[in-house]
């Protein structure tokens, strides 16, 4: 992801899959709740620190990664919706632990 929308896109969808309220969220974080949903809404840039909580908050970890493997990662997970495969361990825990579905067991 390489826009501001686009993370705000992510981490709303995080807050809605866990069923937290703004409200909630920033007295977990620390941030106001207008703060939060200015955040979470692309309306307003994070701090880092602020980021950090967020994700963490939201079970989200936020990564460092060189542009070739971010463009690798997006390509390979568009091949994986079109063209199902025998996964591996680590991937069939991991699909396992955050619920995607649709993986070949």
């Amino acid at each position: 992801m390489n826009t501001l929308q686009a993370l705000a896109a992510e981490l709303e969808t995080a807050r809605l899959a866990r069923g937290l309220p703004y409200k909630t969220l920033a007295e977990r974080t620390g941030l106001s709740p207008l703060a939060v949903r200015q955040a979470l809404q692309g309306r307003t840039a994070l701090r880092a620190n602020n980021l950090m909580a967020l994700a963490d908050e939201l079970g989200l970890e936020l990564a460092l990664v060189p542009k070739e493997m971010a463009a690798s990662l997006r390509s390979a997970g568009a091949e994986q919706a079109s063209t199902p495969r025998v996964l591996s361990d680590v991937e069939r825990l991991l699909a396992r632990h955050t619920g995607t579905p649709g993986h070949v067991r």
